[in-house]
């Protein structure tokens, strides 16, 4: 590894640990504990969520507890996707990332 590098693989590395515990708590959350967010000009944004409540500026709709497993499982799968390229990354940069 070349000594200009350590400041990248610095940085690599606190994003990966910042990755790791935004996994473990997307993956203990509840699935209703999810929602989808369309955000548009004004009051025209909407949620998705278990509850569907409508805000002040925002209208809401109230979906399936399957859909909310769907986007927990789309949302972790996402963070992985994260940590996998992260950890491609430091392996470029010459650091061994097998624990």
């Amino acid at each position: 590894m070349k000594l200009t590098d350590i400041d990248r693989v610095n940085h690599l590395v606190a994003e990966l640990e910042d990755l790791k515990a935004l996994i473990v708590m997307a993956s203990r959350a509840e699935d209703n504990a999810y929602q989808v967010v369309i955000d548009a000009p004004g009051d025209a944004s909407l949620h998705m969520s278990e509850e569907g409540a409508s805000t002040t500026h925002s209208r809401g709709i109230g979906v399936s507890p399957g859909f909310l497993a769907q986007v927990k499982q789309f949302a972790v799968a996402e963070l992985q996707s994260h940590q996998k390229a992260i950890l491609a990354e430091l392996t470029t940069l010459g650091v061994d990332t097998v624990p």
